[in-house]
């Protein structure tokens, strides 16, 4: 049965991909960045170049707005930083402000929309390494929230759903100790099933999520009775020309 259409933020991540696999004939618009990543994310399968909008353009408005019927259930898979192994603050952060523009451009069209954002339990409490990787998951969320509160105290319709996965894999690798872990179909399920919602959830999603939450909070208070030494993670210079993607799957 074709449900409500569906906006893909990340569309070329191992969940956005999954995302587009359950869609069941649903209407999708998948967002890519410049011509050259909408050339990509039309060869996934399950999606034509009639389901793809170059975002740089100024075609996202309007495919909008003409998409399907009933309210907007836009998924964002990734936006921000993936893992980065050093801060590179500023490079990150164009970004991060490029990609929450497509999506206030989504929220702008008028119409009902249900966002769910894929963060990550390192959100809520990261380790020493992934400190940089969290903290830009929360000023994701912050700032979606924020587009969501604008547009409802303006008279719109628009809620914000939080999931925070630990580690991912592919069903087919739950085996062992990798059963703590969710799988990329089952979250792929749990975010559509939370999109058709009217109302905003927030929860963890995974067993290891939830053992991770146990572990930081023991660690926590562990730390608050002992002195502890901060570490700092050095910054990598300034990138060239190269760019590195900044679509990220949700996980450590």
């Amino acid at each position: 049965m074709t449900g409500s259409p569906v906006v893909l933020v990340g569309p070329k991540t191992r969940l956005g991909r999954e995302v587009v696999a359950q869609l069941d004939g649903a209407p999708v618009l998948a967002i890519a960045r410049d011509a050259l990543d909408a050339s990509q994310v039309a060869e996934i399968p399950g999606l034509t170049p009639a389901d793809v909008v170059d975002a740089s353009t100024r075609d996202l408005a309007p495919r909008v707005t003409d998409l399907g019927r009933g309210p907007l259930r836009v998924v964002v898979a990734a936006l921000g930083p993936v893992h980065p192994e050093t801060p590179r603050t500023s490079y990150d952060a164009c970004g991060v402000v490029r990609d929450l523009g497509f999506v206030k451009q989504v929220v702008a069209a008028g119409r009902p929309v249900r966002i769910v954002f894929v963060s990550t339990v390192l959100a809520l409490a990261p380790g020493p390494d992934r400190r940089y990787y969290g903290g830009w998951k929360s000023v994701v969320e912050q700032q979606l929230q924020q587009l969501v509160d604008e547009c409802c105290a303006a008279g719109g319709d628009a809620t914000l759903s939080v999931l925070y996965p630990g580690r991912l894999v592919d069903a087919a690798e739950r085996r062992g100790r990798l059963r703590l872990h969710a799988s990329y179909q089952a979250l792929a399920r749990r975010v559509l099933a939370t999109s058709a919602e009217a109302r905003s959830v927030d929860r963890t999603f995974g067993a290891d999520s939830r053992i991770w939450l146990i572990v930081r909070s023991i660690s926590f208070a562990l730390r608050s009775l002992t002195p502890s030494t901060r570490r700092s993670v050095t910054p990598s210079p300034e990138p060239g020309v190269t760019e590195r993607s900044l679509s990220g799957e949700g996980g450590y």
